[in-house]
């Protein structure tokens, strides 16, 4: 009979300081959701980083807003496009989802990845904003 092989246990607490940049740049996040018939569905997202947490812009007719209100457990890799070896995938909870019908967010999310206000919508529009609460994470790469 094979040998069991035990996965090794992902790291807990802080994501590491050598990874931080990854977090920071404006890097599309790539966002794992689980989906009613419990399958990985996985998007492209720009997503900012507060801490500990991760926040998402998500609009309310999305199957990812779907999915994770149905399962709210997540995993988001951000990949160094200088060196494909060299990578950060964190593993959470959402936490909270707060509807909001302003750009507000919108743009703090737009001024990291173009440097300037949203231009894809108004006012009025619904989403909204999802809180990740991260527990654990693994890295690549220097």
């Amino acid at each position: 009979m094979p040998a069991v092989v035990q996965a090794p246990i992902m790291p807990s607490g802080p994501s590491p300081t050598s990874h931080l940049d990854l977090l920071e740049r404006p890097l599309l996040g790539q966002l794992a959701t689980v989906d009613q018939r419990n399958r990985p569905q996985v998007n492209p997202v720009w997503f900012l980083w507060e801490g500990d947490r991760l926040l998402l812009s998500i609009k309310p007719d999305t199957v990812k807003l779907r999915n994770l209100r149905a399962n709210p457990a997540v995993a988001m890799s951000i990949l160094e496009p200088e060196d494909s070896h060299r990578y950060l995938e964190l593993r959470g909870t959402v936490e909270s989802f707060e509807r909001f019908t302003t750009l507000a967010f919108v743009n703090k999310l737009a001024h990291k990845y173009t440097g300037a206000d949203f231009t894809a919508g108004v006012d009025g529009e619904e989403r909204y904003k999802v809180t990740v609460a991260i527990d654990s994470w693994t890295s690549a790469g220097n």
